[in-house]
């Protein structure tokens, strides 16, 4: 009888473990591959980031929810059929509708939600960890697979060659950040220390941050020469 039960709480503590790493995490899609090809997600304000989330709903099922250009993507998981490697939808879904206008956010919402939209109850999924940012990847019974990152964007992800054609000042900064470039930025986004995307606007030479709370932040710019991350501190 304590054998059993010994081993009924090894199975408990894998399965919650296994849960744990799903839930309470905000998993930002970076790319989508489909039969061999790799969709990078558009950088635009248009589309934003998708975000995909497990919550645990009660003692029995989760749900799963997502979004792209407002269409949205749902699942439901018996608790159960979470394993370190696995789950298995219960029942899932794709909404109607989608708002985006650009023709390569169109073609990319589609290559996502068309991922989920497949008949595959189950998933594979693996979770890694690279300093303080976890990555998720899961992949459908075709073998496509989505990928996810979650944690604190780092000042090694600057674009080096594109960092020197860029001025950004004051830092530490109150009411303003000024960005002068010699590349045509087209848009910035402003993600605060956990990786979450707070503020996204069209590129002006002033960036008004006096809304955000005291911290540190990273600057994302987008030019035609590509991605730029910056890190600053607001006082």
């Amino acid at each position: 009888m304590n054998k059993n039960l010994f081993f009924l709480a090894i199975f408990i503590s894998c399965f919650l473990s296994a849960q744990a790493d799903l839930y309470n995490t905000n998993w930002y899609l970076r790319k989508v591959v489909k039969n061999n090809i790799t969709y990078n997600v558009p950088q635009n304000i248009e589309i934003s980031v998708p975000i995909l989330t497990f919550n645990d709903q009660n003692t029995t099922s989760t749900n799963l929810s997502s979004s792209v250009c407002e269409q949205s993507i749902w699942g439901t998981i018996n608790n159960f059929d979470i394993t370190v490697n696995n789950f298995s939808f219960w029942t899932y879904g794709v909404g109607n509708g989608n708002n985006c206008t650009l023709p390569e956010n169109i073609t990319f919402s589609s290559i996502y939600t068309g991922y989920f939209s497949q008949y595959s109850p189950l998933h594979s999924y693996q979770i890694t960890y690279t300093g303080n940012i976890k990555n998720l990847i899961l992949t459908n019974y075709l073998g496509d697979q989505a990928f996810y990152q979650s944690g604190t964007l780092s000042s090694n992800d600057i674009n080096q060659t594109s960092e020197k054609n860029i001025l950004i000042y004051p830092n530490p900064a109150n009411e303003y950040l000024v960005i002068k470039s010699k590349d045509e930025i087209e848009w910035v986004k402003i993600y605060n220390s956990e990786g979450k995307l707070i503020l996204q606007n069209k590129y002006e030479t002033k960036t008004d941050i006096s809304a955000l709370l005291k911290g540190s932040y990273f600057l994302e710019l987008a030019s035609k020469n590509g991605i730029s991350r910056h890190k600053f501190i607001k006082e």
